[in-house]
């Protein structure tokens, strides 16, 4: 009897662990489309991916860096006053609801000629 209690105990201990842990844990993603416009004023950048239209938030923690088109490689500092619209986004960050919130955005010139 004493050790059915300590093994239901120590079941019981692991899943509540697992379950404030997992429910804490924010998912990261990716998202990555042609920048329609930013909106310096709610702090979003929408992009279009495909025919699906996205949102990115950005905060003054986000870090931009500007590639180049020939050169995934090559990432020179930047700012979101480089962001415009035609421009190709890449941004990595953490989901918040449907939009993303960015952590890392990596701007390039238009992928189409």
């Amino acid at each position: 009897m004493r050790v059915i209690h300590r093994v239901t105990t120590l079941s019981l201990g692991i899943a509540l662990g697992l379950a404030v842990s997992g429910g804490a844990a924010e998912k990261s993603g990716r998202l990555s489309g042609t920048v329609l416009g930013v909106d310096k004023n709610s702090s979003e950048i929408m992009l279009q991916q495909g025919t699906a239209h996205r949102t990115v938030i950005f905060s003054g923690a986000t870090k931009f860096t500007a590639g180049s088109a020939a050169n995934s490689q090559t990432n020179n500092a930047a700012s979101v006053e480089d962001v415009k619209a035609g421009n190709y986004l890449t941004c990595e960050g953490t989901w918040n609801d449907v939009k993303l919130a960015a952590a890392v955005c990596t701007v390039r010139p238009s992928k189409r000629p």
